[in-house]
């Protein structure tokens, strides 16, 4: 009897969280989103494949034509050499729900050379942001 009593306990705590969650910023207010906190990037390497730092680098929406905010996750998020932040839930209503194409330039420090990638990355009133397409790691020549 216990048993039934926790889980019926369970179920509706877990119902109130979700309830808890739900959209409310013109997007579908019945749609329940997770607390988790999703955020990606891209890894830029030489040409060995090696981690190779960035000097410059920038992020430019092209539906928008803006640039997208600098993304942080934390203390020791820029101490990993050659990879950038694109996008996080704490800025995903810069993109469209259906996805938007992101320009990522970005100059290697060793050589000098620029490289130009394309990442395709949806917000809006989706849960969370999301990599559609584009590299996971870019390599310098």
């Amino acid at each position: 009897m216990y048993k039934k009593l926790l889980l019926v306990l369970v179920m509706a705590i877990s119902l109130s969280a979700c309830k808890k969650n739900a959209r409310k910023s013109g997007c579908d207010a019945n749609q329940m989103c997770s607390e988790q906190f999703v955020s990606f990037g891209v890894a830029f390497t030489d040409n060995q494949g090696k981690p190779t730092v960035v000097e410059e680098y920038s992020l430019k929406n092209l539906r928008t034509g803006k640039p997208v905010t600098r993304t942080s996750m934390g203390v020791n998020a820029d101490v990993v050499p050659g990879f950038i932040w694109i996008a996080s839930d704490g800025i995903k209503t810069e993109f469209s729900t259906e996805g938007d194409d992101v320009e990522i330039t970005a100059k290697s420090k060793a050589t000098g050379q620029v490289k130009k990638v394309i990442v395709k990355v949806s917000g809006g009133c989706n849960c969370h942001v999301a990599k559609l397409s584009g590299p996971d790691t870019v390599k310098f020549d």
